[in-house]
């Protein structure tokens, strides 16, 4: 048989009933067999409705199996980091099943437990500053953790009370359900679903581990009358009558909890008596009084304890969730006999159990228990008990720098501080804080920092200090807004004290907090200038960060020249000084605060990436390897690109760094996409977004939406976002309009394109210079080009024409559409410029086929041959036939049917008949016949593959071509010319 933790060791007072199917449900989903993988149970109910006794009731029967078992809950009083995993991790480890914790293992788990070491092993892999990184290193050390010991007999992890979790609980969480088919454990989670104001956090996670196929979801609801009639026999060996069980279900609301609370006040009370083999009540049930809450039930059972029991219950209650009987005997002022006396009668009551093997320490049968306890009690009173409870600790263990008995100090002296002790809460606050920050909780660091700054620091420079780990925690927790306001409080205590380095350090971190989620606020230029001043000319390691973040700050807000003379100062600095951290760090950054990929932005990341491998630095070579691919892209070396792309991915993989898995996964996306790979190219978009969901306050979904975006329209599958578009429409910020334009153009929702297209293009335009300009382009030449609108076309070629020469990118390798001029010869092909056209055709198809791009050199080709024939010369047909065989080949091969259709499309045009005359094309020759068979525009368009507003410009042409006044005077030109007859 296998050891059961202290939580779920228990004996109860009363029978298991009325929950027979949900724990055969999960004996069933428990993995019996090496290799069938793992399962997660999310259990549900209101508070009370007996989720911890399933819990223990499955524990205690797979246990007798072998299976190792395992548990942690959620505090309800203290946020630790990782709270429920902390007792996992260390049930494993002194048990002994935790024989996998090995090397990077041990050097991980240590972030939880510190004294855990695993002799003669080091980390495994080199020293991260990247808050995701290690956060998800950590994840990974307790799935390969738990993995192991899993493997001999399986494993069942019940983790308690989640709707109490903290952010780390909750990630972890979410990681091992992802990973569940790779080990042999179940994962049984409990959350109140009734009652409980979830947040965000836990919402996002319930949701997510809904959409996974390994979960299995399980409501408890109420106890009926049947089940409180089988309770009553079980416990008493006695039938019950139908008037005492309905009775009990209905004041009870069939919750498990008050039903074994109201039977043992009935009990206790002598309320039951057996009367002709039944079991009855005593006195009419219309005289039993409805419980107006737990507490109500609890305190009349409280009521009937010994004095030295409540004050035992009271002390506990304030301890926490589980309570050592050393603490308790301390902070009482109990004899150590009294304190035992008590915890007996307390224990008989089922008001606590015992919580560890080892004796000595106990919990409260039920949360709600401790609650009605803590209820009773004055809020001077809480606060008195709150600081003997912290002193007892401090007497006892007065030493200890484990986060969570860190953690309870700073929330015992808190609690304390109306009866005084603030000093001691700010220092427990303080430390915890740091202990927080070490295990990743950059959420509970900042609250705990928050919590000392309100007692009031004496110390103003310690102040400064506390805003500057205020602003960097909130940074790492992705609360950049919130960053931003505790730079800008320790920057004001720079300019008060006249501390330049404190107003450095402030506006480096305001800098910072800016750049990842790209918030473009004047105010980091304004105090990084403020800093450079303070700090004079003298060369320092700290003005080069200063100038570094100026320079970045600068470029993003359109000062592209003043940015390109801060980095030159900064990395002629940090050569001065030789700091080849603060120069690589500069380096890496060449193209954030540069804006436009170069062979001199090109070698300054190459030298960026040299650094960074000369001082070992994982995370300066990774960084400057995520720059140097789109950098590549930039210079039309997809060979070099790819090489670079592999690198990045190794490393990014060998040291578990989410952010560059990202990155390096949506690159490749970019990439597979040029290259007509499409399943890879969606395969790798969905990776990157997955990789997304890891980061802290997570990353927009634009990128992941542009690359699905451009593969489904490849696909020609635009026409399922159909319903989506219609809801976008009127809700399109300006940035995402040229998308959202091109895309109602490719489904046919001609009108709102139209509509939307004379917008951005008109009123518009200038704004989408301060967003994605190149993707603006592209997309608005695409649906200019689907809706043959000259007027656009007038205004987008000059736009568009500086770039020409150019590989079309969409942000940092977002999306990668290749040559420029292919663009630049569809608008000249929509003006009618037509030798312009086949100049910018026979540059893109150069410029495509070196790069290897296939789909984009059939779409050159494609778009090359639709110009031509609009052109509708005679001698041009052969290069028609030519361009589109070789667009179909290209197709074809990759399964590109977007082109495959355009192809389609001039075929049904080829096999029209001749131009009538050198003035009709052969398009506007099949238009004409259409039209002279009595065809509508809309009919005409779906015959030939084109809008019904290409088909109204080509009858346009044709009236003005032939001289006709209108479709009728066309129709005959057509009889007459015996177009009808030939077709």
């Amino acid at each position: 048989m296998s050891h059961l933790p202290g939580t779920l060791r228990h004996s109860p007072a009363f029978a298991f009933v009325g929950r027979a199917r949900e724990l055969a449900l999960l004996r069933a989903l428990l993995p019996h067999t090496p290799g069938e993988g793992g399962r997660v149970a999310l259990v549900s109910g209101e508070a009370g409705a007996g989720k911890t006794r399933l819990g223990r009731e499955l524990a205690a029967a797979v246990a007798a199996e072998g299976v190792v078992v395992l548990s942690g809950a959620c505090d309800a009083a203290v946020r630790v980091p990782y709270r429920p995993f902390l007792d996992v991790v260390d049930q494993l480890v002194r048990s002994g099943a935790g024989a996998g914790l090995e090397g990077v293992s041990a050097h991980e788990l240590a972030r939880l437990l510190p004294d855990v070491e695993a002799p003669g092993t080091g980390s495994g892999l080199p020293a991260s500053s990247d808050p995701d990184t290690n956060r998800h290193r950590l994840h990974v050390a307790v799935a390969e953790l738990l993995t192991e010991a899993a493997r001999p007999a399986g494993m069942l992890l019940v983790i308690e009370d989640l709707h109490w979790a903290d952010v780390p609980t909750l990630l972890l969480v979410r990681h091992l359900a992802r990973v569940a088919s790779d080990a042999r454990v179940l994962l049984v989670v409990s959350y109140r679903d009734v009652g409980e104001d979830a947040g965000p956090e836990l919402t996002e996670t319930l949701i997510e581990l809904r959409r996974n196929e390994a979960v299995a979801r399980l409501r408890l609801g109420g106890l009926s009358a049947q089940d409180v009639a089988e309770f009553a026999r079980a416990n008493t060996g006695v039938e019950p009558d139908p008037e005492l069980t309905e009775a009990i279900a209905e004041l009870s609301g069939g919750n498990a909890f008050l039903v074994t609370e109201l039977w043992r006040e009935l009990v206790d009370t002598d309320g039951l008596t057996q009367f002709g083999g039944r079991l009855r009540l005593r006195r009419p049930a219309g005289t039993l009084e409805t419980p107006e809450s737990v507490q109500a039930v609890v305190s009349q059972r409280l009521d009937r304890l010994a004095p030295n029991t409540s004050i035992a219950l009271e002390t506990a209650a304030i301890a926490g969730a589980e309570f050592e009987l050393d603490i308790v005997r301390m902070a009482s002022g109990l004899e150590e006999s009294d304190v035992v006396t008590a915890v007996d009668e307390a224990e008989r009551q089922g008001l606590v159990v015992e919580a560890r093997a080892a004796g000595l320490a106990y919990r409260f049968s039920h949360e709600l228990l401790r609650l009605a306890v803590i209820s009773r009690l004055t809020t001077l009173h809480r606060a008195q008990i709150h600081r003997r409870v912290a002193e007892a600790l401090l007497t006892k263990d007065p030493l200890s720098e484990r986060t969570d008995r860190l953690a309870v100090l700073a929330h015992h002296f808190a609690a304390a501080a109306p009866v005084g002790g603030t000093e001691q809460a700010i220092v427990y606050c303080l430390r915890a804080a740091r202990a927080a920050s070490h295990s990743l909780d950059f959420g509970e660091t900042a609250e705990l920092l928050r919590t000392a700054l309100a007692f009031g620091i004496d110390d103003p420079a310690q102040v400064a200090e506390v805003y500057l780990e205020l602003g960097y925690a909130n940074h790492r927790a992705g609360r950049a807004i919130d960053a931003l306001t505790a730079f800008g409080e320790a920057a004001e205590l720079g300019r008060e004290r006249d501390d330049a380095e404190l107003l450095a350090r402030a506006a480096v971190g305001v800098e910072e907090a800016c750049w990842r989620p790209g918030l473009h606020d004047d105010a980091s230029v304004l105090l990084l200038e403020e800093a450079s001043a303070a700090l004079g000319s003298e060369d320092s390691e700290l003005r080069i960060r200063v100038l570094s973040g100026l320079a970045r700050a600068k470029f993003l807000h359109g000062r592209a020249d003043e940015a390109a003379d801060a980095a030159d100062e900064s990395i002629a600095m940090a050569r001065r000084v030789g700091d080849q951290r603060g120069l690589a760090q500069t380096l890496v950054g060449a193209w954030a605060h540069s804006g436009s990929p170069t062979e001199q932005i090109n070698a300054m990341l190459t030298e960026a990436l040299e650094i960074g491998e000369e001082l070992d630095d994982f995370d300066l070579r990774t960084e400057a390897l995520g720059w140097l691919v789109p950098s590549y892209i930039a210079l039309f070396d997809h060979h070099e690109a790819r090489r670079l792309l592999g690198r990045l991915l190794e490393a990014a993989r060998l040291q578990n760094q989410p952010f560059h898995l990202h990155v390096a996964e949506h690159y490749k996306s970019a990439l597979a996409l040029c290259d007509g790979d499409l399943p890879e190219a969606e395969a790798a978009a969905t990776r990157s977004y997955e990789w997304s969901r890891l980061l802290a306050g997570g990353l927009a979904s634009g990128a992941y939406g542009i690359q699905m975006f451009n593969v489904r329209r490849e696909q020609a599958r635009l026409a399922e976002l159909a319903p989506v578009v219609r809801l976008l429409a009127d809700r399109a910020s300006s940035a995402w309009r040229p998308g959202l334009t091109a895309l109602l153009a490719e489904v046919g929702m001609g009108a709102e394109a139209r509509s939307m297209l004379k917008q951005t293009v008109g009123s518009e335009l200038d704004q989408q210079r301060q967003d994605h300009w190149a993707a603006a382009l592209t997309y608005l030449t695409d649906a200019t080009v689907l809706l043959d609108d000259v007027a656009s076309a007038e205004r987008l070629y000059p736009a568009l024409a500086p770039r020409q020469g150019s590989n079309a990118m969409i942000g940092h390798l977002v999306a990668c559409f290749g040559a420029t001029d292919r663009y630049l010869g569809m608008l000249a092909g929509v003006l009618g410029e037509w030798e312009l056209a086949e100049r910018h055709f026979e540059d893109a198809a150069t410029l495509n086929e070196r790069l290897g791009a296939d789909t984009w050199l059939a779409h050159t080709f494609a778009e090359h041959a639709r110009v031509l024939q609009r052109r509708g010369r005679v001698g041009d047909r052969d290069r028609v036939g030519s361009l589109t065989e070789r667009a179909r080949v290209l197709a074809g091969h990759h399964g590109l049917t977007r082109v495959e259709n355009h192809v389609r499309e001039l075929g049904v045009a080829g096999r029209g008949s001749p131009a009538v005359d050198d003035e009709l094309s052969g398009r506007e020759t099949d238009v004409l016949r259409l039209v002279a068979r009595g065809l509508s525009n809309r009919e005409v368009g779906r015959e030939l593959f084109i809008s019904e507003h290409t088909t109204a410009s080509h009858i346009r042409s044709i009236l003005r071509k032939t001289g006709c006044a209108n479709r009728t005077e066309a129709a005959a030109y057509a009889h007459r010319h015996g177009l009808l007859d030939r077709a």
